[in-house]
């Protein structure tokens, strides 16, 4: 039995007013058509940490890694 699972993500069209220098500013280092996305990714980095698991696990060695021909 497989099962998938997925997520969507649906985009909505709104309108904000920004300060006109922090326009400028990511126009001219994003381009007039990038603007969005970074506004999308830092709105997500601030508002939705700690919404994740990935990454949450404690690193561990791989030195006593045995190989299953060893329980043999």
């Amino acid at each position: 039995m497989f099962m998938f699972m997925f997520m969507v993500m649906y985009m909505v069209k709104t309108t904000i007013t920004l300060r006109e220098d922090l326009y400028e500013v990511l126009k001219r280092k994003y381009g007039p058509r990038g603007i969005s996305k970074v506004i999308n990714e830092i709105l997500a980095e601030a508002l939705l940490k700690g919404e994740s698991m990935f990454g949450t696990m404690k690193k561990t060695s791989l030195k006593d890694l045995r190989d299953h021909r060893d329980r043999i």
